[in-house]
């Protein structure tokens, strides 16, 4: 037990200061060849970007992670913006921290871990904003037919922005040119390409915006696959065209926009109407617009002809003498409907009066005939049972009355 005891409390060769441990630690792994110039693969988590541009992150597989820096000259040169869950390839070296004690791996570059990864993110969100309803047709808006005030948002220093410029001027001079510079490529084109889009929608009178990128890689072109990109591209309230790459490339922006074109010349092709085209056509509407005035004019005057011949006006008291002949003749047809009308009333009336006439007691009396009536009551006789001997009545004849006493009364025949 005592040998034990002083073999662990017998002191090392060399004693050192725990800075001058972490120096020797430092020195030994910065000196490593292996470690100076190495690549990583692994997946990206607890990404952080701070203010000044660096960026902070582990790197992590199945079995292990180490904690990476990239300073901020080697981020401008990223042709992608990295994020939590990526899976990428990461080449720098290894530093020793003394003051914390930390070992971290100091990335000069990152790149996606292969098509695979990169095409999987892109399918990712493609699936996401698309059931958001990000990509529907129905919110994509027209082109104007005849812009006067047109954006573009490129890079300042490609060739795109001076052939789209070209373009434009060329088919359509009568727009104004609103241009936006902006970075397309690398970690900071994403925040860039966002401001742009809100500068662009500041502006009242733009009518249409081109955002513009020429061809590259598929890590060139990958900041026009940012979701926050994409989401600015959708609340844009003017019309959008999406002009990224080649005919073959693909990006998010060209399913948010309202118009992808093949290629940054096609979008100018596509926004701007050739001027020749459009003076064209005013010049066909312009004679249309002429031959149907002189046709008009043309149908005036001979209705105006027409008209002149008319009797009215040839001769104006000509209608008045018709129609006093026809008020004439009317007067005529009246008087004699009238006339005929009054015969045959009069005719109908003394056939009735005959009729009266025949029915008059005062004419039966004449005839011969008398009537007799009670002296004391007034009341006729129609009857023998009305009669009694001895009763006095009156008898009424046509020119006067007998008063008699009944003798007798005896029954006809």
């Amino acid at each position: 037990m005592r040998l034990l005891f002083e073999s662990i409390t017998t002191p090392p060769a060399a004693a050192l200061s725990v800075g001058e441990l972490a120096e020797q630690v430092k020195r030994v792994v910065e000196s490593d060849p292996i470690l100076c110039d190495i690549s990583a693969h692994g997946e990206i988590s607890n990404f952080k970007e701070h203010s000044s541009g660096h960026l902070y992150f582990t790197l992590k597989d199945e079995t292990a992670q180490i904690t990476c820096k990239m300073w901020r000259h080697a981020v401008r040169r990223l042709r992608f913006r990295p994020s939590s869950g990526d899976r990428v390839g990461a080449w720098g070296s290894i530093e020793f921290y003394n003051a914390r004690g930390e070992v971290n791996f100091i990335v000069r570059d990152l790149r996606f871990d292969g098509q695979g990864a990169q095409f999987e993110a892109f399918e990712r969100l493609k699936q996401q904003l698309a059931a958001e309803g990000l990509f529907d047709e129905e919110r994509k808006r027209p082109l104007p037919p005849m812009p006067r005030r047109i954006g573009l948002i490129t890079s300042a220093t490609g060739a795109v922005a001076h052939d789209v410029i070209t373009i434009l001027r060329r088919r359509w001079p009568l727009a104004t040119i609103l241009f936006i510079p902006a970075a397309v490529q690398g970690f900071t084109a994403v925040p860039d390409l966002i401001r742009a889009l809100s500068w662009a929608a500041a502006i009242d009178d733009l009518d249409v915006v081109i955002m513009a990128r020429g061809g590259g890689s598929a890590e060139d072109l990958w900041c026009f696959n940012d979701e926050e990109l994409a989401r600015a591209a959708a609340a844009f309230p003017r019309p959008l065209i999406s002009a990224i790459g080649h005919e073959t490339d693909y990006t998010i922006l060209d399913f948010v926009a309202d118009l992808r074109a093949p290629t940054p010349s096609a979008a100018a092709e596509l926004v701007a109407p050739e001027l020749v085209t459009v003076q064209g056509a005013v010049d066909g509407l312009r004679w249309r617009l002429y031959n149907a005035v002189v046709g008009d004019v043309k149908l005036a005057r001979q209705t105006l002809d027409s008209l002149r011949k008319q009797r009215v006006l040839t001769r104006p008291g000509a209608q008045l003498e018709d129609a006093r002949a026809q008020v004439s003749q009317l007067r005529t047809q009246v008087r004699d409907a009238i006339g005929r009308r009054v015969k045959i009333e009069r005719q109908s009336l003394n056939a009735r009066c005959a009729q009266l006439r025949a029915l008059d007691p005062q004419r039966v009396l004449e005839r011969g005939y008398s009537l007799a009536g009670d002296a004391a009551t007034g009341e006729l006789i129609t009857s023998i049972h009305d009669a009694q001997p001895g009763q006095t009545l009156i008898l009424t004849l046509h020119d006067g009355t007998i008063r008699v006493t009944v003798e007798a009364v005896s029954t006809a025949g």
